[in-house]
């Protein structure tokens, strides 16, 4: 696990926010506190699909990408929100681009763990939180640390300024 604070707060929420940089990700929740609290729970109800949009294979949860526009529309305004949690999972596609570049990439095709990406806006701080959910026990931490290690390149590449 690994936990990042972010110095540009700003760039950091124009990828989160207006940009495509995260929409591979999956949203498992999210929360958000202005004059209301918000909340999603990023699980897709299938029962609001007709039939031709399930056979599009629609996954569980929505993506990032689904969700996006409509949290900002509740976000801007003349005031930053008090409190804001976004939960992301990363997708197959998000994981390959993200791990392409490491040594483990190969060993997460192999072991499909499930691997988070918490970002939190709390007290005018925003952080990051990497994890990993492994389907076996494993003492074994090196996807672990790759996980982390690619998160933070991958951070650097988008330009983002951070604080370990």
């Amino acid at each position: 696990m690994l936990s990042l604070k972010i110095n540009d707060i700003k760039i950091t929420m124009a990828h989160l926010l207006l940009r495509e940089t995260f929409d591979e990700f999956l949203l498992e929740e999210s929360k958000v506190v202005t004059f209301a609290m918000f909340e999603i729970n990023g699980k897709r109800n299938l029962n609001w699909y007709d039939d031709d949009e399930k056979e599009n294979q629609l996954s569980e949860l929505l993506y990032w990408g689904e969700a996006r526009d409509f949290l900002f529309d509740y976000i801007k305004g003349k005031k930053t929100p008090e409190y804001m949690k976004f939960s992301l999972k990363a997708s197959h596609k998000a994981a390959e681009k993200i791990l392409a570049e490491s040594g483990v990439f190969s060993r997460y095709l192999s072991e499909q763990p499930d691997l988070y990406l918490q970002i939190r806006y709390e007290k005018g701080e925003l952080t990051m939180v990497t994890g990993i959910t492994h389907r076996e026990f494993t003492m074994d931490k090196t996807l672990d640390r790759g996980w982390d290690d690619a998160i933070r390149e991958w951070i650097r590449t988008l330009k983002i300024s951070v604080e370990v």
